[in-house]
């Protein structure tokens, strides 16, 4: 039951001039009518793993430095990820990393390196 309010909850806060506010202090009123407060905890504790999960799945682009995200950012997009931010990623040394659902884009200098190493170790 908390699954089925929270992905309502979750949906009705997504709607385009939705009043987060007001939608928790109704379904709170609501709840408290019919007698069912203890839902509160398990509805909450939904919410979190649906916002987890399309946090995941959220278009994402990793890059190695700062200067290279406007660049990233443009590439990304032409190959079908568009992400509003790049996030720096030192790890990567150069080039970027695009996320978007399963699909994963990588064009850094970290993923040739382990190439070069696999095929020499192989």
């Amino acid at each position: 039951m908390d699954k089925l309010y929270a992905k309502a909850l979750d949906d009705l806060a997504h709607a385009s001039g939705a009043d987060t506010k007001k939608l928790v202090a109704d379904l709170v009123k609501h709840l408290a009518s019919s007698g069912r407060t203890k839902l509160l905890p398990g509805i909450l504790r939904q919410l979190k793993v649906i916002e987890a999960r399309r946090a995941k799945l959220a278009p994402s682009v990793e890059v190695a430095s700062q200067s290279e995200s406007a660049h990233a950012l443009k590439e990304a997009a032409a190959q079908g990820i568009v992400a509003t931010k790049a996030q720096v990623n030192h790890a990567l040394i150069k080039g970027w990393r695009a996320r978007s659902g399963g699909t994963l884009i990588d064009r850094s200098a970290k993923r040739g390196l382990i190439d070069i190493y696999r095929n020499v170790t192989n």
